[in-house]
């Protein structure tokens, strides 16, 4: 089982700033991003500048033969939902199957004061077995496309349109993270 995303040095949360700490990945990974993982497997962190023909740093989350889940993220505190998300992205799985279907996505949760998740919006790529379904607080973005591409969020539209019991005035925090997973994680 093998699950891989790459992500690139354009990924920010802008509002007439970019709000992510070491956004471009330009920096170590220990600077800005928090590592998580659960479940075993091969889980490897890394940043480069050799994952996409450019000469800017791109970061790697990618989660090997096994049944868990591996998370980069960061989570930042926001002046509203008039927010707009910006990345380019490389999107990698292996083989599944019903019992252990990969997903690798760049997930988008929107957060109160108290740190309480209220919602979350997902761009992911998946095998027919991945069994995720949109809701009022959980929306999909379905990434066909594997290769490299540029992927954008205006998060007050995505709130309004796609999650209806996320109330937008809610939202303080906002968490953008690159996540693997195995068998639903």
């Amino acid at each position: 089982m093998k699950v891989l995303l790459l992500v690139t040095a354009a990924l920010g949360v802008t509002f007439g700033q970019n709000l992510l700490v070491n956004g471009d990945f330009e920096q170590e990974l220990s600077v800005g991003w928090v590592q998580d993982t659960g479940g075993y497997g091969y889980m490897t962190f890394a940043r480069d500048t050799a994952y996409e023909p450019d000469p800017d740093y791109e970061a790697l989350d990618s989660l090997y033969s096994g049944n868990g889940i591996s998370k980069l993220g960061q989570t930042v505190d926001v002046p509203g939902p008039a927010l707009h998300l910006s990345f380019r992205a490389n999107f990698g799985i292996g083989a599944g199957s019903s019992t252990c279907w990969p997903v690798a996505c760049v997930a988008v949760g929107y957060l109160d004061s108290d740190d309480n998740r209220l919602g979350e919006t997902r761009f992911f790529y998946h095998n027919e077995y991945c069994d995720w379904v949109p809701s009022g607080t959980f929306s999909l973005i379905n990434v066909t496309d594997p290769n490299w591409n540029q992927y954008e969020l205006d998060v007050a539209d995505e709130l309004s349109q796609n999650l209806p019991d996320v109330d937008p005035g809610d939202v303080s925090r906002i968490e953008v993270a690159l996540l693997d997973t195995t068998s639903g994680g």
